[in-house]
């Protein structure tokens, strides 16, 4: 974290996502455009993912064949959202692209700028899958900025509410999924254990269960954060009609 190269690549990221945001502004793009801009996205960085975590079935032993990394996986956080982003172009339920689109902005900016600042997937601009964290992120930052702006999100209570419900369902999800993979010492939303070391709040100083109320906490604040506004405007919209 905080290395030359880091920087650099935070830089390299902010490029990316000002250049896609004034695009998608000066042009119009639609939802379904952005939409498609992210598939494509996503394909290139699960697939730059896929074949940069293949693992001889053998130890070193190529002849008995490869298999995927259960790490690399597509089931941390912002990596779900690749399905949801193939779902969304296709969905024509107005009412789960809603749910799912509010789901995803709190996400987008906060889940994946977070995961920028601190790097899990290195800093090297040797390794392939250093592209992928960074580039996946950036887009991920750039349609739920699109969004926003263009005002295609509501965060209102309603909102706020189902995204708590389905936070803390994932959660209790991939509790099951990292204690069913645990020969693979996967650490999937980073339930099992934090995202890097000497971490000011999320750490293991206290152990498990004070870090996953912390983890908890956490994720509901930035939802918080994000939903208030709007269930301010929200309330003020209703005082004013009532």
């Amino acid at each position: 974290m905080f290395t030359l190269n880091h920087f650099i690549w935070l830089g390299i990221c902010a490029i990316i996502i000002a250049a896609l945001l004034i695009c998608s502004i000066k042009f119009k793009w639609n939802f379904k455009t952005c939409i498609y801009i992210m598939c494509g996205i996503s394909i290139a960085s699960e697939l730059t993912k896929i074949f940069t975590h293949i693992d001889p079935v053998n130890g070193t032993d190529w002849s008995g064949g490869g298999v995927i990394d259960p790490g690399a996986l597509p089931l941390h956080l912002c990596s779900i959202f690749i399905f949801i982003f193939f779902y969304l172009a296709i969905c024509k339920n107005e009412k789960i692209k809603k749910v799912l689109v509010s789901f995803f902005v709190p996400v987008g900016i906060a889940g994946a700028f977070l995961a920028l600042i601190m790097a899990t997937s290195g800093v090297d601009f040797a390794k392939p899958y250093a592209y992928q964290c960074f580039i996946y992120h950036s887009g991920m930052i750039w349609l739920a900025l699109y969004l926003m702006i263009t005002k295609q999100v509501d965060l209102g209570l309603k909102a706020y509410i189902s995204n708590v419900i389905i936070l803390f369902s994932l959660a209790i999800l991939m509790i099951w999924i990292n204690g069913a993979l645990k020969a693979y010492n996967t650490n999937f939303f980073f339930i099992v254990r934090p995202p890097a070391n000497n971490l000011p709040i999320l750490n293991l100083n206290h152990g498990w269960y004070v870090y996953f109320a912390h983890l908890g906490s956490i994720g509901i604040i930035l939802e918080t954060l994000f939903s208030l506004p709007y269930i301010i405007k929200e309330r003020k919209k209703h005082n004013v009609c009532a």
